[in-house]
């Protein structure tokens, strides 16, 4: 039997990215010791930061393959990008290195050898599906194969400027879901391709982590569109509380000067995370990573 979503104040939300913003800045930037934060939910489970493009993995992706390649041929883009995220570990970023050619035989090899001599090969923070029988790494290369082979496409849909659009062609390819496009497109949205796409902050795919911290917060989201809306009246009034204004409820809802400005991107992720919070701080079960951070 699913359990019943608690209520939360919507002011928890807010304050769920203030502080877990907080606690990055603590340790990855000022470089304190443990513990940062005194919340003890946030201090001992594991959440991901409330900016999607500061965890470790994407970091890398920016530093090793965006930004050296940011003028490379735009199926190259498309194509480099998508193996990594599929894979979603730097460490086979960095042992296959930015692709100018996909050898499925050559990539399995060399992957199912590393994998052998004890090395790690990806994440489970993703999902992918396989046939029963087929090695993973198999399944992912051939994923990324098809892909490889329509890049040049793809990277022709990025002109329409739209990430939705990308979005929905990515979600077509056999072992890649909503999930998986979102992440990529996500990650494309941040390349000469798409960094000034016109649905930046009108379109945002609503996982069903967000769509349970909707519900958390009594705000409509049964379907994509009412989800959509949801989002971005969250949207509004976190931009409307960093700039300030007279409306009674604007001290509540106040993002500290320490949070940049949220894309909509950010409230959907966030708003995932926000609803692991939850289970916990109700009782309703817990994440499954717990994190020491106590001093």
């Amino acid at each position: 039997m699913a359990v019943e979503l608690a209520k939360a104040p919507e002011s928890l939300f807010w304050y769920w990215i203030n502080e877990r913003h907080r606690i990055y800045l603590k340790k990855e930037v000022g470089g304190h010791p443990k513990p940062w934060t005194d919340d003890p939910i946030l201090r001992d489970y594991k959440f991901t930061n409330a900016f999607r493009q500061l965890d470790r993995g994407t970091i890398w992706l920016t530093d090793e393959f965006i930004g050296p390649h940011w003028d490379d041929d735009a199926g190259l883009i498309v194509a480099n990008v998508a193996w990594y995220r599929m894979f979603n570990y730097w460490g086979t970023g960095a042992y296959l290195g930015w692709q100018t050619a996909w050898n499925p035989g050559l990539v399995k090899r060399d992957l199912h050898a590393n994998m052998k001599a004890g090395y790690q090969v990806f994440t489970n923070a993703h999902i992918i599906w396989s046939e029963e029988g087929m090695p993973k790494i198999d399944a992912i290369v051939d994923y990324a194969a098809a892909v490889w082979a329509d890049r040049n496409r793809i990277a022709s849909i990025c002109l329409s400027n739209r990430l939705e659009s990308v979005f929905t062609q990515l979600n077509e390819y056999r072992g890649i879901g909503g999930f998986q496009a979102y992440e990529i497109v996500t990650d494309l949205r941040h390349t000469r391709l798409l960094e000034n796409a016109t649905d930046i902050n009108t379109w945002a795919n609503m996982g069903p982590g967000a769509k349970r911290g909707l519900l958390r917060l009594g705000l409509p989201a049964k379907n994509a569109k009412e989800g959509l809306a949801s989002m971005g009246q969250l949207l509004g009034r976190s931009m409307f509380s960093k700039w300030g204004g007279d409306r009674p409820w604007v001290d509540e809802l106040r993002l500290g000067a320490h949070v940049p400005i949220l894309e909509l991107r950010d409230i959907e992720h966030s708003l995932c995370e926000f609803d692991k919070y939850c289970r916990v701080k109700f009782g309703e079960g817990e994440p499954r990573m717990k994190y020491n951070g106590r001093a």
